[in-house]
């Protein structure tokens, strides 16, 4: 983003571009008007100090009004003379002393009026004719930069209507939700939810439990936005000083403090034109939350150290595994904040609440898309991950899947392999062993289980590894992958009993 970037909405355009006139000319009323149809200009923005009042909703009817009309046919600037009879252009709402200064200038594209700009001083002689010759100048770039304004907000809406569209239509199984696995009634509203929001450029507020998938949600919204050809930056709040988070959120000039060697751009400048995901929002420190408003209402910022206001276009979306409004209620987290992040909220819910989920989340981590194991899951695996309360949620779901399939090999994974409870020795396949071969405790490795399950189905089978009948069959496993365990246990064929 460079620093000179003109701010989205056309409010603070014309506010910018005023500004730029009046450091070249000397008013006291300069008025943007825009051509609403072929009859009616109406204001669009007024500055100086004769500006305010009726003036912000005022309205010319050119049919009433042919001199301004005539002006308006010519494409080029007018000055009044001083002398000349001639109806102010906005006598019904603002006295102005006879004879003052006054001068209108069309604004066309091509060869087609699009408004008009008028300047105003009380004192006489204040436009000279190079004044009107750069008023002039200035016009046809002021008329450019508002044309490519308003096409800019007609092809954005036409791309937000398009996003929400294809949104809409977006099945959740398909690839753009590859990262949100589920299909419970409660997950399908989170679903439905995201593809709501994201084709605004609302704030989005996601509260989950940790491991609940916050900030895959963030990145799935922004990538049904219209802004996801833009960046998508992140930074977690957590464990920042005020000092660090406002560098890292704002950027810092060279030589702001000790450290600062070079200029630096912040999470806001990186973000511009695309989406800052701010996770642990509710640990940002209490001096940093009023500038986060500040920027989150205007769209501008300074870098630590800097005195330049500095514009970007960033859509938020925060995250917090805290309640905010217990925060807010004990004064750790700004109210007006809170409502500003919370505009659209998206609750996440814990795992054991859609319990549904757990086995398609499982297989997703074993297959390629997860740690890429041939591994499959056991019956009472199965119901013994129903059962757990998940505490850690998917993140939890997802390290005891690649730790079970690990273990598990190429086989299948079994109760022992997930290392949930911390309590085996009541399961079947450790029940006869012998207390020769336990812990002092009487709990038994994992490795000693293997071996005890793996004996007990070569004695059930005979010693035979192949065939409907063998051990492999028995225990879900090809014979290869039941061999090689054999051999790295120190199992035999004939050790079964």
């Amino acid at each position: 983003m460079k620093d000179n970037l003109l701010p989205s909405s056309l409010e603070k355009l014309l506010e910018l571009i005023l500004q730029a006139v009046s450091e070249l000319v000397d008013f006291e009323l300069a008025v943007i008007l825009k051509l609403s149809d072929s009859n009616h200009l109406v204001v669009q923005k007024a500055v100086g100090p004769l500006a305010g009042g009726d003036l912000l909703t005022y309205k010319i009817d050119l049919r009433q009004r042919k001199d301004i009309a005539r002006i308006l046919n010519i494409n080029e600037p007018y000055l009044f003379d001083e002398n000349e009879e001639h109806i102010d252009t906005y006598e019904e709402i603002l006295e102005l002393p006879e004879g003052h200064s006054c001068m209108v200038s069309p604004l066309y594209i091509k060869d087609q009026p699009i408004g008009l700009l008028t300047l105003d001083h009380s004192v006489c002689g204040q436009f000279s004719p190079m004044i009107v010759d750069i008023i002039g100048t200035l016009s046809r770039l002021i008329a450019i930069i508002i044309d490519q304004n308003e096409s800019g907000q007609y092809l954005d809406a036409e791309r937000k209507s398009l996003t929400r569209e294809r949104n809409l239509l977006l099945k959740n199984n398909q690839s753009e939700f590859r990262n949100l696995i589920g299909s419970s009634p409660t997950w399908n509203i989170v679903l439905e939810q995201i593809r709501t929001v994201a084709e605004s450029d609302l704030p989005v507020l996601i509260h989950g439990e940790t491991g609940t998938g916050k900030e895959q949600a963030a990145k799935v919204i922004h990538s049904l936005s219209s802004r996801r050809d833009a960046p998508f930056i992140t930074l977690n709040c957590s464990a920042l000083n005020a000092g660090l988070a406002e560098s890292e959120l704002f950027g810092h000039e060279q030589g702001a403090f000790t450290s600062a060697n070079s200029r630096r751009r912040g999470r806001f400048e990186l973000a511009d034109g695309g989406t800052l995901f701010l996770d642990e929002i509710a640990d940002l420190p209490a001096e940093i939350q009023p500038k986060i408003l500040r920027t989150l209402q205007e769209g501008t910022f300074e870098r630590v150290g800097g005195e330049k206001t500095l514009s970007c276009n960033v859509r938020v979306i925060a995250a917090s595994n805290k309640n905010l409004r217990t925060e807010v209620s004990e004064n750790r987290f700004r109210e007006d904040l809170y409502y500003r992040l919370g505009v659209f909220p998206v609750n996440l819910p814990p795992l054991r609440d859609r319990r549904e989920d757990i086995v398609p989340l499982a297989e997703h981590f074993l297959s390629g898309a997860g740690c890429g194991s041939s591994a499959i899951l056991g019956t009472e695996a199965l119901e013994e991950m129903l059962r757990y309360p998940w505490p850690g949620n998917i993140r939890e779901l997802q390290n005891v899947m690649r730790r079970a399939a690990l273990l598990a090999g190429d086989g299948v994974i079994n109760v022992h392999h997930l290392g949930l409870t911390g309590n085996l020795s009541d399961t079947s396949i450790v029940q006869g062993e012998s207390p020769a071969k336990e812990k002092k405790d009487g709990f038994p490795t994992l490795q000693e289980v293997e071996t005890s399950h793996i004996r007990k189905a070569l004695t059930a089978s005979g010693g035979k590894i192949y065939g409907s009948d063998g051990a492999a069959v028995l225990l879900g496993l090809k014979p290869s992958t039941l061999q090689s365990r054999m051999n790295k246990l120190g199992i035999s064929k004939n050790s079964g009993s």
